[in-house]
């Protein structure tokens, strides 16, 4: 015994070892986890709208439980080792990728709080091609908040509802000299490849102001000219985005071939006044809000785009995956919590198996106390004829001196009675046993007969 308990527990299957069943193991593991689970994702609800996601795809955290059981679990073999493995890898790749992810791409425009305004009317528009890739316009939107009038800013981008994977990053605010990845174009830095590509009416007159500020990366590090870019795949480039002071996530953008007739009549709209309270004031003073860092932002939707299938995605196999990595740490406590039970168990039977043993014996000894018993009366009826003898002796000296029965008789009655009724001496009565009980030997009995006789 002591051998076994200085041996380390195998806490997937082991049969040589006393321990847990397996599926109390397996639940007790996962309550732990799933508590871990409700916490974290509760947690989560205060980052932004889009976190009721995690409690929306559930189910598939349950799903791959049950896959977990089935792989790592329920097979005889132990398995122990490479469910540690498994999970370890799992939690090094999927925390990085989820919150990454999550935080980068996701909560800049969907933590964003949009309150309704009224009477919002399209009054001015700024268009230009970003890059030769985004066609990208600043809208001035007039707006009443609270009672107040206020210039706001809007946007319409043909990257309204562009993935994550573009390289005009449809999610991020682009601030002030920012770098953006360059555009392809055919070596004429004013002209797009795409044929329906245009310039604003600002700047197709002149030639790309952005064209000293190129800066090629190539692969060693080196800075080459934009002619030396030609066809390599190896060489990145990057410039700043200098057209406005603050580029608006294209995700919160409208379509930019929408009807502006449609904009410029009286309608509700969704203003945010983005960094801080100055934006108010830029809004009242009606500031030029191509130049401003702080602006009440305007949209024509209470919220932003985003791509839901990539979100699903992102929170089944990173998220859910991520949080039952903690079941290698949960399986530990969860073994010795039910072992210690299983120990309390085997105490409190211990001793219901030595009181029905001693159960047992008083049986036994009941069953043997009528046999030694019936011995003892035997024994003693083999005195019982003395006894008679002695006792018809008794009876004849009392018949002899009648006189003094008859004196006894006529003493007053409850004398008499307590005489009659006064116990006699065990030592002088009979004693008589049958079947294992003892009792005395009736002398009253005797007495009323023999007086019977005697009148």
């Amino acid at each position: 015994m002591e051998e076994q308990n200085k041996q380390s527990p195998v806490f997937i299957q082991d049969k040589n070892i006393d321990m847990p069943d397996t599926k109390d193991h397996f639940f007790a593991t996962q309550i732990q986890t799933l508590v871990l689970a409700i916490f974290i994702t509760a947690m989560m609800q205060l980052s932004n709208r889009l976190a009721i996601y995690l409690i929306y795809c559930c189910p598939m955290y349950f799903f791959i439980a049950l896959l977990q059981w089935l792989v790592f679990w329920k097979p005889k073999c132990d398995l122990s080792f490479w469910f540690n493995i498994y999970n370890f890898i799992m939690f090094i790749i999927c925390l990085p990728i989820f919150f990454g992810v999550f935080f980068a791409v996701f909560h800049p425009t969907a933590s964003l709080e949009f309150k309704q305004a009224q009477n919002c009317q399209l009054i001015g528009k700024q268009s230009k091609w970003i890059e030769f890739t985004e066609k990208y316009s600043i809208l001035y939107i007039n707006f009443e908040y609270e009672g107040k009038q206020y210039l706001g800013q809007a946007c319409a981008s043909n990257f309204n509802q562009a993935g994550t994977s573009n390289p005009i990053y449809p999610y991020q605010f682009y601030y002030k000299y920012d770098k953006i990845e360059c555009g392809l174009t055919d070596g004429n830095s004013t002209n797009p490849q795409y044929r329906n590509r245009m310039l604003s009416q600002n700047y197709s007159n002149q030639t790309n102001p952005y064209n000293k500020q190129r800066i090629l990366k190539s692969s060693g590090g080196v800075r080459t000219s934009y002619n030396d870019l030609g066809s390599s795949g190896s060489t990145a480039c990057y410039r700043s985005y200098l057209w406005s002071k603050v580029k608006i996530a294209s995700w919160l953008c409208m379509n930019n071939e929408f009807d502006e007739e449609d904009y410029m009549k009286p309608q509700s709209c969704y203003v945010n006044f983005f960094n801080g309270e100055k934006a108010e004031q830029n809004g009242i003073l009606r500031l030029a809000m191509k130049d401003q860092n702080s602006f009440p932002l305007v949209a024509f939707k209470s919220h932003a785009y985003f791509p839901e299938i990539d979100l699903v995605c992102l929170i089944i196999f990173s998220y859910y995956n991520w949080i039952l990595c903690f079941n290698s740490l949960f399986q530990y406590p969860a073994y010795y919590l039910l072992k210690k039970i299983s120990n309390k168990n085997n105490q409190k039977v211990m001793p219901l198996e030595i009181q029905s043993q001693s159960i047992q014996q008083e049986l036994q000894q009941n069953q043997q106390q009528p046999i030694q018993q019936e011995q003892q009366n035997k024994h003693k009826l083999n005195f019982y004829p003395n006894l008679v003898q002695i006792n018809q002796q008794q009876m004849d000296v009392s018949l002899d001196n009648q006189s003094d029965y008859v004196v006894q008789s006529l003493r007053p009655q409850d004398q008499f009675q307590q005489s009659f009724y006064q116990q006699p001496d065990s030592s002088q009565v009979p004693i008589h046993i049958k079947h294992g009980q003892t009792y005395q030997y009736d002398v009253q009995q005797e007495d009323s007969s023999v007086k019977s006789c005697k009148l």
